[in-house]
């Protein structure tokens, strides 16, 4: 038989109430793990109602003790790791961790900020679907006559310079859903996406202000379907 080691083996996961961990069948493995006599299992939480994640029996084996932890510090240094590693990795949204971080950030807002969020989305992917058939178009042209060409570029021009959502049309398209019912909600609710770096805005050349989610058209489509489908 092994030898048991002389000391308990420590063992740190962080954040043990993320939604990958919550999948079966790690929880039932985490406690199996914990209950282990040669274990120690010491985790970080960041939910208040993570106790609820573990029936008895789980509960049981996991034999937690609990300690409240909160600093109130910034995550400054966690954020830092995070960006480095998916820059690293040539992900977008690194400041929120991609789409499963703004699917976190949206499940701590209210409904109609994340009714706003669907519908930046939406919006940018009709945009970005529009751009694509243009393209297309103009790369099959093969018979363009040079005055084609020159439109061809001057439309191609233009599409770069409507990157993203115009502020106006973002607005109306939330009082038509009933997500806002004045500009001052209206800003409140971008000023959430704001302060999370979810979205990015600027203006255009014509001084029209313009916003947009700084994703890949995957990621976006990801998010598309999580929000109309409210699994976040």
């Amino acid at each position: 038989t092994e030898t048991p080691p002389p000391h308990p083996i420590p063992i740190i996961l962080n954040s043990i109430d993320s939604p990958y961990l919550r999948k079966s069948p790690t929880p039932s493995m985490l406690a199996t793990l914990a209950a282990h006599s040669s274990i120690n299992l010491l985790c970080t939480a960041d939910s208040p109602n993570f106790p609820l994640l573990w029936d008895v029996g789980l509960k049981a084996q996991l034999r937690f003790l609990f300690h409240d932890a909160t600093t109130f510090a910034p995550y400054d240094a966690e954020i830092d790791v995070v960006e480095t590693v998916n820059e690293l990795l040539g992900r977008s949204g690194r400041r929120v961790g991609g789409r499963d971080g703004v699917g976190f950030v949206l499940r701590s807002l209210p409904e109609n900020a994340r009714s706003l969020f669907r519908i930046l989305v939406t919006e940018q992917l009709a945009l970005l679907s529009m751009d694509g058939d243009m393209n297309r178009a103009n790369g099959d042209n093969t018979t363009a006559t040079p005055r084609n060409k020159k439109i061809t570029a001057s439309k191609l021009n233009t599409s770069e310079s409507t990157q993203g959502v115009e502020y106006r049309v973002l607005y109306h398209k939330a009082v038509e859903e009933f997500v806002c019912s004045s500009e001052v909600g209206f800003r409140t609710l971008l000023k959430e996406f704001h302060d999370h770096q979810m979205i990015e805005s600027r203006k255009d050349a014509m001084g029209t202000e313009r916003l947009w989610v700084p994703f890949r058209q995957e990621e976006l489509e990801g998010l598309a379907e999580d929000l109309s489908g409210d699994v976040l």
